[in-house]
Formats: C-alpha cells, sequence, structure tokens
C-alpha cells in the first residue's frame, strides 16, 4: 500500500490552501482534497486537481444541477491510478460550460509518499 500527501500552496502568496492525499491499494487509488478556507461554487464552476504526469484532472467537483455549493473537501477514485512519489499536483478553479478550459491556478503541490507494508 502506498499513502502520498501533498501541502497545496498558492504559488502568488506562499499561503496553506489545502491538503491533498491519496491512498493506492492493489492498483487503484482514492484521492481526497481537504480546502484550509471552504469555496463556493455555483452554476458549472468546478475545483479540480491536475497532476504534470498528464494534463488531466485526477479529481474533480462541480456544483450540482446549476445551483450552488460550499466544498470543504472533496474525493474520488484517482483517474490516473496511484501517482508516484514526488509527482507534481495543481489544484485549479474552472468556470466550467463554454470556458472549461480556462483554469485558474489555486495552489501547487508535491506528493511524497509514506510507505506502509
Amino acid at each position: 500500500m502506498f499513502k502520498g500527501k501533498a501541502v497545496i500552496i498558492d504559488p502568488e502568496t506562499g499561503s496553506f490552501v489545502a491538503t491533498f492525499t491519496e491512498t493506492c491499494q492493489h492498483k487503484s487509488a482514492r484521492a481526497a482534497v481537504v480546502l484550509e478556507k471552504p469555496i463556493t461554487l455555483s452554476g458549472t464552476e468546478r475545483l479540480a486537481v491536475y497532476s504534470t504526469i498528464k494534463d488531466q484532472e485526477i479529481i474533480a467537483i462541480t456544483a450540482k444541477d446549476d445551483g450552488t455549493v460550499v466544498v470543504h473537501e472533496f474525493s474520488g477514485e484517482s483517474s490516473l491510478g496511484c501517482l508516484p512519489d514526488k509527482t507534481d499536483i495543481t489544484l485549479t478553479r474552472s468556470p466550467g460550460g463554454p470556458l472549461g478550459t480556462l483554469l485558474i491556478v489555486l495552489g501547487k503541490g508535491t506528493i511524497h509518499g509514506e510507505h506502509h507494508g
């Protein structure tokens, strides 16, 4: 089993934004983000975590049914499986919809492994 953790820091202010954790077992990986301060999403807005391994979301959360949701944390099955030690990740916010490719970087971090039997 591999457990990884990354502290996500705002690259502009140097302030703590969130903690990313992953737990990998038998080729499946569960990833979670716990935010320092809640973020409100509305409409088609989304939060997502990307890795530098592939330009692809690892996990994401969106507002429900074009409503509003206050996000304290989000988690899910990692789309890339287990991310190795020293992988760089980025927490982004996007308006979604037609502007879904517009990514605002909220923070960056590097996964550090804690190996367990």
